[in-house]
């Protein structure tokens, strides 16, 4: 009972922040703006179908809570944002799968001067249903990530990026706990004012603790800016050699593509679109080639009123022996209603829809889940 107490506390703070408070930009602002705090809250309330995210399924009602701040600075040759969070959520039936996550992240920025770039620092304890093993699972969550951009003469430009990234389990016998490495170079050319052409080579190396390793060697090229006629955003597409987490599985080569591109064919409507294909290693030690595309679109009624419309469509196959060719399709549409009430105070209703097509009949699923929530940013 005490943390319905808390949401209802929590609800009652953010009604009455959002009614009190007078407009401003930020919570403290020190060094004439250049240093600033904000406050965020939220609250939310809603029925999920299916926690688990397989055939047997399993729905419950879902309590949330999160607290968090942030702190910006910029000012001097170095930018600096950080942030901690706290989110909590209370099943009504499914006791055990309560959870208290923290989040951090620090980001310093380097935006002057001939180097650019900035050094990425965060760690989180996340929940979540995980769709290649089909249950729950609670892990901690560690990345370090430096990206560095250099002009070489007035069109040409490299940017270069390390990362380090871990996910360990909690209290799991079944799941393997993954380390990634990653090294990037890419060449940059100002084609036109608007858009940049780029070619590039990305590694990654995926370690887990079942003491297997894959690798990936992906040889890109792209766009960047204005795409095609009035599309703007970034996309590069080529090909990925996929090494073997196991002696007795092949190499596997395929297409992979990375990009989004927004279009505002009006003021108040905006198109996202959203195109990923890539191999990644999942918590069950399978390597999955997966094709994932997704469509947006935002439309504003007036300053306070929006609503969102989104659907989503991916394949994933699984490689390699343990994949045992398993071949999962999924569909997903969401709707999402938000209304800001002032300035600090916003109110959002969302639907989403999944189902989920399997060879394996366990990993046959539907999955429904309203919310209506409640956030603040003071």
């Amino acid at each position: 009972m005490g943390f319905f107490r808390t949401l209802r506390a929590g609800l009652a703070v953010l009604l009455s922040v959002g009614v009190a408070l007078m407009p401003v930009h930020a919570l403290v602002n020190i060094n004439d703006g250049k240093d600033q705090i904000f406050i965020n809250t939220s609250a939310s309330a809603g029925y999920d179908s299916n926690l688990f995210a397989n055939s047997a399924g399993g729905g419950d009602y879902v309590y949330s809570l999160n607290l968090g701040a942030e702190y910006t600075r910029h000012a001097g040759l170095i930018g600096m944002d950080a942030s901690v969070a706290v989110d909590a959520s209370r099943y009504g039936k499914y006791k055990s799968e309560d959870f208290q996550n923290p989040t951090f992240r620090t980001e310093f920025t380097k935006q002057s001067g001939r180097t650019t770039g900035a050094l990425v620092l965060s760690a989180a304890r996340q929940s979540r249903a995980d769709t290649a093993a089909n249950l729950r699972d609670e892990s901690w969550i560690y990345n370090a990530s430096v990206n560095l951009k250099y002009p070489v003469i007035e069109r040409y430009s490299l940017s270069g990026t390390a990362g380090y990234s871990q996910r360990n389990y909690v209290d799991s016998t079944t799941l393997v706990d993954l380390t990634s490495y990653t090294a990037g170079l890419d060449l940059f050319y100002v084609y036109t004012t608007d858009r940049d052409l780029l070619a590039g080579y990305h590694f990654q190396e995926d370690d887990t603790s079942a003491k297997t390793k894959t690798y990936d060697h992906s040889f890109t090229a792209g766009v960047s800016g204005r795409i095609f006629w009035r599309l703007h955003g970034a996309l590069r597409a080529g090909y990925s050699i996929h090494g073997p987490s196991a002696s007795s599985d092949r190499s596997y080569g395929s297409w992979t593509a990375n990009g989004s591109a927004g279009w505002n064919p009006t003021k108040r409507l905006t198109v996202t679109g959203q195109l990923t294909k890539a191999v990644s290693t999942t918590s069950t030690d399978i390597s999955v080639d997966t094709l994932a595309t997704s469509l947006d679109a935002q439309y504003a009624i007036n300053s306070k009123t929006a609503f969102d419309l989104g659907t989503g469509l991916s394949s994933s196959r699984f490689l390699g022996l343990l994949g045992a060719g398993r071949h999962d399709i999924n569909w997903n549409w969401n709707f999402t209603f938000n209304r800001t009430l002032n300035s600090h105070l916003k109110v959002s209703l969302s639907y989403i829809f999944a189902e989920n097509w399997s060879t394996l009949s366990f990993s046959d699923f539907i999955q429904r889940s309203i919310t209506l929530s409640l956030s603040s940013r003071f």
